[in-house]
This record gives structure tokens, sequence and C-alpha cells, in this order.
């Protein structure tokens, strides 16, 4: 007989403080992690991957290893690395031979360029990771450094170059649209690289940052879009309002809203995903901090349960 004063897990599910919660797979299959929140920039636009202390934390493998494990039973079969700059991860190459080991088939990386040299694109080849996420708003010198706080542009240009070369995998470019002066014309040499070197590319539309006032307001992020909107050959919008496709022949831009904005808590345990934040705590939703849940480590049984908690979180609204 079930103790119901104890969490207990149960064949098919778990019980919590006499409620019982079935066992259930997270729709997505993606599970977004925040290896660390170290950087080496200094991005005025940073949404810091919603994470409100600053202070430098990495994920020790060791105990990122069993919630991978577990997350498998969760129909987890997509991993999304970030940070901070997930390239200053130190366990990063035992991380990927990990991810391969229990056969987790697609790994995506979001980084801000600087460090893709020739030795860190050598590696990522070497374990397949499927898809780079590269960060890039201008291609203009001083935009960028002004934007990121990073000073060596040329750097960039190198390795962006030597990425679209060597890296096997797809490759997208994030652009967030974040200021004011900085009009249609400044984003088109992106959209004519990724045309030309056919990567994928999304137009972002800025989060609110803390202590940082965005003047790219929602009224122009709309207009610029608009413009856009008007040159392509077809559009095609989503069933959250939050993502639209604009095709150019065979090649597509994708324009996010802000998902806060069109409330799609009703859709988001089928489309969003959960996160695992640098203090190890599984994160369903990025506008809030209450439905976070601390991992508990202890066994396997527990990260279940801590599993299932935050998908239960999924979608309760803002």
């Amino acid at each position: 007989m079930v103790d119901v004063t104890d969490n207990t897990m149960l064949s098919n599910g778990v019980l919590i403080d006499n409620k019982f919660f079935p066992k259930k797979n997270l729709q997505s299959g993606t599970l977004r992690i925040v290896l660390t929140t170290q950087c080496n920039y200094k991005c005025k636009y940073c949404f810091a991957e919603g994470e409100q202390n600053k202070q430098i934390r990495i994920i020790p493998l060791e105990k990122l290893k069993p919630i991978l494990k577990t997350s498998k039973e969760f129909g987890i079969n997509k991993i999304k690395l970030t940070g901070g700059e997930p390239l200053l991860y130190p366990e990063m190459e035992a991380l990927l031979e990990y991810i391969r080991q229990i056969d987790i088939p697609y790994v995506d990386l979001t980084t801000n360029i600087s460090l893709l040299n020739e030795k860190n694109i050598k590696l990522l080849n070497k374990y397949q990771v499927n898809a780079l996420t590269l960060s890039l708003n201008t291609l203009e010198k001083e935009k960028y450094e002004y934007l990121s706080g990073f000073s060596n542009f040329d750097l960039i240009k190198e390795n962006l170059e030597r990425t679209i070369q060597e890296f096997k995998g797809k490759i997208r470019v994030n652009c967030v649209i974040f200021d004011e002066k900085y009009k249609e014309k400044d984003y088109q040499s992106i959209i004519h690289l990724c045309q030309e070197n056919n990567l994928g590319m999304r137009l972002i539309e800025p989060s609110v940052v803390d202590g940082f006032p965005i003047t790219y307001t929602k009224e122009k992020f709309k207009k610029f879009t608009n413009q856009l909107r008007k040159k392509a050959e077809r559009v095609i919008e989503s069933d959250c309002n939050s993502v639209e496709y604009l095709f150019f022949g065979n090649w597509y831009l994708t324009i996010m809203h802000s998902l806060c904005d069109n409330r799609i808590c009703e859709a988001c345990p089928k489309y969003m995903y959960i996160r695992i934040t640098s203090d190890l705590k599984f994160k369903p939703c990025l506008s809030r901090r209450d439905t976070e849940i601390p991992i508990d480590l202890e066994n396997e049984q527990t990260i279940e349960q801590s599993f299932i908690q935050a998908i239960n979180y999924m979608g309760v609204g803002i």
C-alpha cells in the first residue's frame, strides 16, 4: 500500500503531497541547458536566458549526467546548449561524448562566434553536433563592438568564414533587432550573407533587459518586419502568432516575436521546451521564476519527480 504522506514514485507516475501526476513526455522533445553563465561578451541586449543572478556558475558534468540520462525517458531527443558562452564550458568534449553515448540524436549549440577557432570546430564535427546558432546582429565593426562589448571584429569575420566552410552541420544566425538608429539597410548585409551561404536566419524582437532601455520599440520592430514582409514571395504564420516565415525563393527568413506578448500558455506544453538553469533548476517558463523546480539529484526517482513537476508547470499562465 502506498504511503500517501510521502512523495512516492509509482510505476506510471509520481504521487506528490497526495496528488497523482502521471508520467508524461515533454512533447517538444527539447531540453535547453544553460551550461555556464560565464561569457566573454557584455551584450547590451542580453537577457541571460532569464537568469537574474549574474554570478558566474558552471554546471558540473557529473551532476548533469544523471539528468540527461533520465531526460530520455521523458521523450528528450534534442539538446540545446547555451550560456553565457557555452564554448567556455570546461568539460565540453566530455559532455558531447556523453550525449552521444546515451544516444540523444540532436545537439544544437548557441555561440557568439568568438571561440569558433579551428580546434573547436573540429571538436564539434568530431561529435557530430547537428547545428550551430550564431549570435550576429550587424556586420559593421563599430556597431558590433558597441552592442557586444567585444573589440576584435576581425576575429569574428575570420571565425564566421571558417565556420561556414568547415562546420558540417546546419548553421543559423540569430539577429536581435535592437536599436532604433539601425535601419533596414543595416540588416540587409546579414540577410544577403545568409542567403548566399544558405544559412538559416532569425530576426528576433528584443526582450526587456533590466537597467538598459530598449529603444527599438515593438512598433518599430513591427514596421521593420512589415517592410520585409511586403518583399517576401510567401509568408507563413504560426498558430501561436509568435513566429513567421518569409520566403524569398528557396530561402526563408524567420521572424520571432515576443512569446509572452502572444500568451502561448495553452500551446506551451506542445511547442516549448524546459530549461536547465546554471544553478540546476528546471525552468519551464522563461518569464516566471515562481515555477522553477530545484532538481533533486538524490537518485533517478527524485530527478523524475522534479521533471514531472516542471512539465506540469508548463503553460500555467503569466
